[in-house]
């Protein structure tokens, strides 16, 4: 969805505005993720959700979590 005033506010003022909305929307994705998943990410939820929003890499810990998961019963299969 393209709204030239919207546009037009981002180029006329900092960038930065955007990079925080980002970073909250990214905090709250993280912070909703199920206890077992975010006890796995390390240090602070806000740190991370800057961290991915600056590297431009939004990982899916979900997906991460279940071929995690996945891996240790294979492992387990051919012990």
């Amino acid at each position: 969805m393209k709204n030239k005033k919207i546009d037009k506010f981002l180029e006329e003022h900092n960038m930065t505005y955007m990079f925080l909305l980002l970073a909250e929307l990214e905090s709250e994705r993280l912070n909703n993720l199920p206890y077992t998943i975010r006890k796995k990410i390390e240090g602070k939820v806000t740190t991370k959700a800057l961290e991915h929003i600056a590297s431009n890499d939004i990982p899916d810990y979900v997906i991460r979590d279940i071929k995690e998961e996945s891996e240790k019963k294979k492992a387990n299969k051919k012990e």
